[in-house]
């Protein structure tokens, strides 16, 4: 059994799973292979393969990063969709690998600035921003303005961050910049690792919007390398979908459970389900 996609408290903010307790918990689900996949940074993985080790657990080295990619129908509000990019099997102290992580951070954190700033002076009240003890990042300014309740056409259905968000997307174009899904994809092979798609089919607002066979298909095009079809809020419907799509676009099928903590339960897929991204990394990123 299997789990490719796991945070630990590597992942700033974000995650308590440390790699012992990791290891140890993989250990005792049966797990015989699992990824560490933390957000924009790799400095979990070496302590997590170690333990795992220690466990009999391979560990595979992963990151997951931010970015977003023009929407796929000429109708979409968005200019582009957000999403998350999982990279695989590559060394994870590699330079090109590190540049890109410090890139998609000090991005998210001067564009976060200037876009305080920059609604401060439009009259929008951001609050709460002073009490997070680090700089705020893009997220964070997006839930301050949702809170703020001065936002024009709010639906019902938005958390606070989801409505921010949209508004910033929508109405301040060209004031959030992630890399683009091409971008990581290249930094990936020229890393010597692969590009999977995270949780395609993951609804959360503005955050995940449910990827289509148009959305796939670009991405397939610019050299994405597989798709998380095995996730624990994809529907039968959308599992039964993005398995089509990966084998008409020839793309890897990988399945993670996005656990940041140990109350997150780990997933169990079977390793015959991702058979063949665990033979394109072979040896690589692989504890032995």
């Amino acid at each position: 059994m299997i789990d490719l996609h796991i945070h630990t408290n590597a992942t700033p903010h974000h995650a308590t799973w440390t790699p012992e307790t990791l290891a140890d918990a993989a250990a005792r689900a049966g797990l015989r292979v699992i990824a560490v996949t933390d957000h924009n940074t790799t400095a979990g993985v070496r302590a997590a393969q170690k333990a795992g080790a220690r466990h009999g657990v391979r560990v595979i080295s992963g990151v997951e990063i931010d970015s977003g990619f023009p929407a796929g129908r000429s109708d979409d509000l968005l200019p582009f969709k957000l999403w998350h990019v999982l990279v695989y099997g590559a060394d994870p102290d590699t330079p090109q690998l590190q540049t890109l992580c410090r890139a998609v951070t000090e991005r998210n954190r001067l564009d976060a600035e200037a876009l305080r700033k920059r609604l401060i002076r439009a009259g929008f009240r951001l609050t709460g921003l002073d009490d997070l003890r680090r700089p705020p990042n893009v997220a964070d300014i997006g839930t301050a303005l949702g809170k703020s309740n001065d936002l024009p056409d709010r639906s019902l259905d938005d958390t606070d961050e989801s409505a921010g968000m949209r508004y910033i997307l929508t109405q301040l174009p060209g004031a959030y910049r992630p890399p683009a899904v091409d971008e990581i994809i290249a930094v990936a092979h020229d890393a010597g690792g692969v590009a999977v798609l995270a949780h395609p089919g993951r609804s959360k607002g503005v955050y995940a919007i449910p990827a289509t066979a148009e959305d796939i298909a670009a991405m397939a095009a610019a050299g994405l390398d597989g798709i998380e079809v095995y996730y624990p809020t994809h529907r039968p419907d959308q599992v039964t979908m993005y398995r089509r799509l990966a084998q008409r676009h020839g793309l890897l099928i990988t399945g993670g459970s996005d656990s940041h903590h140990p109350d997150q339960p780990l997933a169990h897929w079977p390793v015959a389900w991702c058979q063949d991204f665990l033979e394109r990394l072979g040896s690589g990123g692989i504890t032995k």
